[in-house]
């Protein structure tokens, strides 16, 4: 095993650029301003008839709102999400109630003097690529107010009440869409999950037709960092139970292939390698974590690759690439929620939700 310290070293040693966040828009969560959010959702855009409050607790003094915006989620699927348009209007209050204390009843959430941002329009939106990289560089989703809101001196809470009407797209009218907004969900004790960006391929095991691949998310908890390993289609377990998985962290890609399989590159830098406790299944699959990280920096790309190993056979293989920005602990008390009627424009009432969709505001 290599020594933690190094990669520590590594870390702390990186450019500032790497991780320099967007400076143009004003971003809800904040901490979500230059970091791909843990989930998706699919809410307000992709419903044919919904209303959702979010609350803001994390909009500066003094901004001038003339839109808001919904990115690409860069996790959830690889492929192109189709263009659409939705039949929608959006008004802006001032709310009397904290994100934490969101009433389900949407009215009161709304404060004094609600401004139609948007009167009741039917907007077009483009279709969207996965990036290359998390989280997607641009918010893509715009959706630009005909009135203007500022937001007054000290600490408010900014009320947004999207009414989606209808939408129509390839697929044809009035339908829900699976449309890949980046979301992320906040806690009440504080931790934070970090979930990976998967690029380019891993290779195929022995006993195995399909490549290796992972998925991994990074949580920041109160005291340590945990890494939630699955790894599928590596090498097939055996009533012996001589099978491992493994993980490597590094704070740079790499190409470099194995000496003895030239198929199998290195995407990480790898300088530290930990066993995973347990066996891989008959079908080459493990989900298990890895506890014994330290506490990490926030702020840092570690890429990472998990494999697997036969240690009777020396058989193995290596997954694809598993990128994503180190966390820190998330904001409390909890800067954003939401309220959601997914399937009533005209509904009174709605379900209270930490899981929000990640807006600019411009």
């Amino acid at each position: 095993m290599h020594s933690i310290s190094k990669l520590l070293l590594c870390l702390f040693t990186l450019s500032a650029a790497d991780v320099a966040a967007q400076q143009v828009l004003a971003v809800s969560p904040l901490d979500r301003q230059s970091r791909e959010g843990s989930s998706f959702t699919h809410f307000p855009l992709g419903r044919a008839d919904a209303r959702m409050q979010t609350l803001h607790r994390d909009i500066p003094a003094g901004t001038l709102i003339s839109g808001h915006a919904y990115r690409r989620d860069a996790i959830g699927v690889r492929g192109q999400v189709d263009g659409f348009t939705s039949d929608l209007s959006v008004t802006l209050s001032l709310s009397p109630n904290l994100p934490t204390q969101a009433s389900t009843t949407f009215a009161n959430n709304v404060g004094a003097n609600p401004v139609v941002a948007l009167p009741r329009t039917v907007l077009a939106f483009p279709p969207t690529q996965r990036p290359a990289l998390d989280p997607t560089a641009t918010f893509e989703l715009l959706i630009p107010y005909q009135v203007p809101f500022l937001m007054p001196g000290g600490t408010n809470t900014l009320c947004v009440d999207v009414q989606v009407f209808g939408n129509a797209s390839a697929t044809g009218t009035n339908q829900n869409l699976s449309i890949y907004v980046d979301a992320h969900e906040h806690f009440t004790d504080g931790r934070s999950e970090q979930a990976g960006f998967r690029t380019g391929q891993g290779c195929v095991a022995p006993g195995q037709t399909t490549a290796c691949y992972s998925a991994m998310s990074l949580w920041r908890l109160p005291t340590s960092n945990r890494l939630d390993v699955s790894v599928r289609n590596g090498v097939p377990g055996n009533a012996a139970g001589s099978t491992r998985a493994f993980v490597m962290l590094g704070s740079s890609q790499a190409g470099a292939p194995w000496p003895t399989r030239p198929d199998c590159p290195f995407w990480s830098s790898a300088e530290v390698w930990f066993p995973l406790v347990g066996t891989t299944n008959a079908a080459g699959d493990y989900d298990g974590s890895l506890t014994t990280l330290p506490t990490l920096p926030p702020g840092f790309r570690l890429w990472c690759q998990a494999g697997t190993i036969d240690l009777a056979t020396v058989a193995m293989s290596f997954s694809d690439a598993v990128t994503m920005v180190t966390p820190a602990l998330g904001t409390l008390p909890i800067p954003v929620s939401r309220i959601i009627n997914s399937t009533d424009h005209t509904a009174t009432t709605g379900t209270v939700s930490y899981a929000v969709p990640v807006m600019a505001f411009f």
